[in-house]
């Protein structure tokens, strides 16, 4: 059986060199290679927008945590529209404005009014990637006239400005922002009643044109290096895209599919709008839980070649075949562990760490293999597994001290053009990072309680001047969970979308399984406390 299984692996093209799982990266990858590889939950509405279908054109909204296959879903998206000669899909675009630019903006304007003015930039960024696409790319402008042609360009050309080529929305945003001086000059510029006309000569010639399909992917390529200011920019584009969709103009024949992060979804949720997009069928939330992340897992196995696995093919559980063990002795704890448990314990329960650990173990396999061993210890696995995850957690504290560097930014930053101290400087962001593993080394195990939670809080006012409040940056990361009365531990998820802060009346909280790896704390939490993310 894994014989066939293997020659599937290896049809249609080499196996991936990044390795055996395939690569962590959904955007490096080849589009036949993401499709060959992509994990179909052949439409269960029990794993949700997992199960979502290629040829879904109705989402227009892909929200998932940093790893959890948002590139994917939508490059698979693009893929199915791309073949259909009926429309105009064009590639996702995935170069955003810079972090100084998103500032910028966000320095210009009182915070109450921030949400509202991304909304305005990425609609006219939107319009002005349009008309240059109807007026320069050879499948589009055969479908206008001279007569629109010379108005976009010559009427409303000081609002579109020059082009020869189509340009990408993000191209127009970063355009828009940096080709002013000020707050008052964008708002003049975005108030123009101009616009309004060019809007409908657009709407106009999308009345001829196919259907247009824009995506947005990246946009939180550069979401850790200052948190909050890209939140309101996403924010602004996911009020914008909806309100496209419901326009009686634009909204049947354009068609803007975007990826967010969750904790977009998360500010969203917390909103007065809240109940409006409480099930709404347009946004598809990849939310990855203990199930759905061992199915992908043992997908995975089942297309695996059969030389990477250490045992016998002798009715044992995939995992356990692969691995050639059921269990795996936790030393921390002095108890033993299912394997299967083990493994996605010391994960994020995202796609891109299960890639990434199953091509890991699959080359210490190798190496084990060459060196005429049959079997693979129990020491090196936890060695590989243990340097896996120290990796995802040192990845998650980056992001947290990315989020508390942006929280101490001083609010004239943008206009005194110093910016990059506080979101690009290595030695500034390594100095945040060292303070925030010397707080959490001093509580110093993994499972503590309210009041030296309290005492986390305290150290980190003291150490960034009340400026930002740890805890919750550390839960917002997916480091920092609580205790439920049943004992399991919770950590933030898409459950938790309109749960922006941690909860601060458990008895008990815990720090995910990654930081015993990343910072050196002690496990000292129930023998195998159950953890999910659900």
């Amino acid at each position: 059986m894994r014989e066939q299984q293997g020659e599937t692996h290896r049809l249609n093209g080499r196996s991936d060199p990044v390795g055996p799982f395939g690569n962590p990266d959904g955007s490096r990858a080849p589009i036949e290679r993401v499709l060959h590889d992509f994990v179909d939950f052949h439409g269960d509405p029990a794993f949700g927008a997992l199960a979502a279908r290629a040829d879904d054109a109705t989402s227009r909204v892909i929200v998932g945590r940093l790893g959890a296959g948002k590139t994917v879903y939508l490059r698979r998206l693009r893929s199915f529209q791309a073949q259909q000669e009926s429309v105009y899909a064009d590639q996702p675009q995935q170069d955003p404005p810079s972090t100084e630019t998103i500032v910028k903006a966000c320095q210009w304007f009182p915070e109450q009014f921030l949400t509202e003015k991304w909304m305005q930039i990425w609609k006219r960024a939107v319009l002005n990637s349009l008309a240059t696409h109807v007026l320069a790319h050879r499948e589009l402008r055969h479908y206008v006239s001279q007569e629109q042609a010379e108005s976009i360009r010559y009427e409303y050309g000081f609002l579109v400005g020059e082009f020869r080529r189509p340009r990408s929305i993000y191209a127009e945003l970063t355009s828009i922002v940096n080709g002013q001086n000020s707050g008052r000059q964008l708002t003049a510029y975005l108030d123009d009643p101009a616009w309004e006309d060019l809007e409908d000569v657009l709407a106009e010639i999308l009345r001829t044109c196919p259907p247009i399909f824009f995506y947005l992917d990246a946009v939180d390529e550069e979401f850790g290096h200052a948190p909050m200011y890209w939140l309101r920019c996403q924010k602004g584009l996911f009020y914008q895209v909806m309100r496209f969709l419901r326009d009686p103009r634009l909204g049947g024949r354009l068609h803007i599919v975007i990826s967010i992060r969750d904790i977009v979804m998360s500010s969203v949720y917390r909103s007065e709008h809240a109940p409006r997009y409480q099930d709404e069928p347009h946004i598809r939330v990849l939310g990855w839980t203990r199930k759905s992340i061992e199915y992908l897992l043992l997908e995975k196995l089942q297309r695996l070649d059969p030389s990477f696995f250490m045992g016998a093919d002798d009715g044992a559980g995939p995992v356990e075949a692969w691995l050639g063990t059921p269990v795996v002795h936790n030393q921390a704890r002095g108890v033993h562990e299912k394997v299967t448990d083990y493994l996605l314990r010391h994960t994020r329960l995202i796609p891109r760490d299960v890639v990434s650990l199953g091509n890991a173990i699959c080359a210490e396999i190798v190496r084990q293999k060459a060196a005429g061993r049959r079997e693979l210890s129990q020491a090196d696995l936890r060695r590989v597994v243990s340097r896996s995850s120290k990796r995802y957690g040192d990845s998650q504290l980056a992001q947290a001290s990315n989020q508390i560097a942006a929280d101490t930014m001083p609010s004239g930053a943008a206009r005194h053009g110093y910016t990059e101290v506080y979101t690009s400087t290595v030695e500034y962001l390594a100095g945040i990072d060292q303070q925030v593993r010397e707080i959490i080394r001093r509580v110093g195990v993994d499972r503590f309680t309210r009041r030296e939670l309290d005492g986390m809080q305290g150290q980190a006012s003291r150490a960034f001047d009340s400026t930002t409040n740890l805890p919750s940056v550390l839960w917002q990361s997916g480091l920092l969970g609580y205790v439920e009365q049943d004992g399991e531990a919770r950590f933030y998820s898409q459950a938790d979308l309109d749960q922006f802060d941690i909860p601060m009346d458990a008895d008990h909280y815990v720090f995910h399984p990654n930081m015993i790896d990343s910072v050196r704390i002690r496990g000292i939490g129930d023998p195998v406390y159950p953890f999910r993310r659900s």
